[in-house]
Order: structure tokens, then C-alpha cells, then sequence
């Protein structure tokens, strides 16, 4: 089953994005590029009991959008894993 991503709610400030399924192999380095992001303030993956609701990214701005916060993220491992396949390739 392939994790799924839903927007819960964005404020000025804050954007909340709920996992389904979530793959704790993908959410890891996303929270990492996350809090390295300089307009971040604060992140947080909430786990919660899988029957009631699904869990939670919590990501909170300094200033500007939430939502590119995530978005530079997730583009940061994007470039970060077409090196690493750029690197090897030709080798394998």
C-alpha cells in the first residue's frame, strides 16, 4: 500500500498534512529537511492510533507559506536522490 498525503488545514502560519499508511522510511528524512529549512520554527510527525485517524506533519514558519516549507523539502530529497542514481550510473 503506497503512503498518501492530505492537506488538514493551513493557517497563516502553520500547515498540518495527514499520512495515510504512513512509510516511516520516506517521513524521516522529510522531517529532517524540514527542520533544517531556516524559515522553519517547528515540525512534528504525530503518530496516532491507526483505527482513529492518521497521523500528522505539523509544520510551523518563521515567516512566509507553510506549504513551502514542505515543498522545498521534499524537493531537496528529490535532487538529493538524483544524485545519488547520477553517481552510480554507467557503474551498475
Amino acid at each position: 500500500m503506497d503512503m498518501e498525503l492530505h492537506l488538514i488545514e493551513k493557517t497563516a502560519d502553520t500547515i498540518f498534512v495527514g499520512v495515510k499508511d504512513p512509510d516511516m522510511t520516506a517521513i524521516t528524512p522529510i522531517l529532517g529537511r524540514i527542520l533544517d529549512d531556516g524559515a522553519v520554527l517547528d515540525a512534528e510527525f504525530t503518530d496516532v492510533h491507526p483505527e482513529l485517524e492518521d497521523p500528522v506533519i505539523m509544520i510551523k514558519v518563521k515567516d512566509g507559506d507553510p506549504g513551502a516549507g514542505f515543498k522545498r523539502a521534499t524537493d531537496a530529497l528529490v535532487a538529493d536522490f538524483r544524485v545519488a542514481r547520477e553517481s552510480l550510473s554507467g557503474q551498475i
